[in-house]
């Protein structure tokens, strides 16, 4: 059966750090994602379709594209002949650059937003300069649904102008078939960049007062400084630990593919993030999902969408932004009672099948854009959703 082609807009496709936007489109039964965007950072997964669309432009190419939404003849006939019956644009930027094609092709344009797009204040502020900032009311009037991947996502777009009842909150999600409880052993694993808002400072202050009780336990902070970061901070970090007598594993940058091995067997996950200095926030970070699902007890912070996914005291524990005091004190009654970290962890992982479950998830962002397709007439005569 040939499925209906929904046009998914990643500008860089297949990005290997943003395997969720691919995996967003799980199980898919009705509909075909079709990636278009300009280039491609990895690539596509085996039987997903994509097209870069930088042949397809016109004389001013990408530039003309993306800064005065310019769609040349041929751009537009070559996506017309997929026949799309919506365009699903992942974040903020991408959102911007397909608008012009939702128009051209008079199909519902659906924006997902993940975090910084909402956040920064680069992307928040009024700057003519920048396509995604002088078309973002544009965007959001014009857009049918617009998707945050939790409340506090959804708060600050609200709190910048854009339509609250457009919105429908589409939390991140994982497979809980790939992600699953390992043989549990008294480790402490934290992955991400290391960076202002991903906490690593105050997780790294927090071991540091900790030093000799972390005895016979194992710590293991994934991830690394990325490129044009602040190369100093990793050796000013781990010079911290060193003073304090804390030995830790660097495993370096971990494949998505490995990171359900990564958190199967830790039992504890360290999500210590906090706003950055450029406004610079999580939505809802993907590695708690996945550390849920393994089984582990999360350890942090009342930041973002978090705090939607950690219950206090149940699943694991929150403090406040930047509080390496208190983080270190969690962290300290949780190594003292491995027994009830672990009975946290199982908790957790029961709360991520029900609410943070990618299959189910996929499947809502499925049925979100049948019903729009249906509602704006560009499914295909006598097509049947049910």
């Amino acid at each position: 059966m040939i499925r209906p082609v929904v046009l998914a807009y990643a500008d860089k496709m297949f990005t290997p750090s943003e395997s969720f936007v691919h995996r967003s489109y799980t199980a898919f039964s009705k509909l075909e994602p079709v990636f278009i965007g300009h280039e491609h950072r990895g690539p596509a997964p085996e039987g997903m379709r994509s097209l870069e669309l930088g042949d397809f432009h016109g004389p001013l190419g990408e530039i003309g594209f993306k800064q005065f939404g310019l769609v040349s003849d041929k751009l537009l006939k070559r996506l017309q002949a997929e026949k799309p019956i919506a365009i699903h644009a992942h974040f903020g930027k991408s959102g911007a650059y397909a608008l012009p094609l939702a128009r051209k092709l008079n199909i519902p344009l659906v924006v997902t937003y993940y975090g910084g797009d909402a956040t920064k204040t680069t992307n928040t502020a009024n700057n003519p300069l920048r396509p995604y900032n002088r078309n973002r009311a544009k965007l959001w009037r014009e857009a049918a649904l617009i998707l945050p991947c939790s409340s506090f996502i959804r708060d600050e777009l609200v709190k910048h102008g854009a339509p609250e009842e457009k919105m429908v909150v589409h939390h991140n999600s994982a497979d809980p078939y790939r992600f699953m409880p390992g043989e549990k052993t008294k480790a402490i694993h934290f992955a991400g960049r290391w960076t202002e808002k991903k906490g690593i400072d105050t997780l790294i202050r927090a071991l540091a007062r900790l030093g000799p009780k972390l005895e016979g336990w194992t710590i293991r902070l994934a991830g690394d400084t990325p490129k044009n970061g602040n190369a100093e901070l990793k050796t000013q970090l781990l010079a911290q630990l060193k003073a304090a007598g804390v030995t830790v594993e660097l495993p370096g940058w971990i494949p998505a593919d490995a990171m359900p091995q990564f958190w199967a067997g830790a039992m504890i996950a360290a999500t210590p993030s906090k706003r950055a200095s450029s406004g610079d926030a999580e939505g809802l970070p993907l590695v708690c999902v996945e550390a849920m699902l393994c089984g582990c007890a999360l350890l942090g912070t009342r930041h973002a969408g978090i705090t939607e996914c950690v219950k206090d005291g149940e699943t694991g524990y929150l403090v406040d932004e930047d509080d390496d005091a208190a983080l270190a004190d969690r962290l300290n009654r949780m190594i003292a009672d491995p027994t009830k970290t672990q009975a946290m962890g199982q908790a957790g992982r029961d709360f991520a099948v029900s609410d943070f479950n990618l299959v189910t998830q996929s499947l809502k962002l499925e049925e979100q854009l049948m019903a729009l397709a249906e509602a704006a007439h560009t499914l295909p005569a006598g097509f049947v959703s049910e």
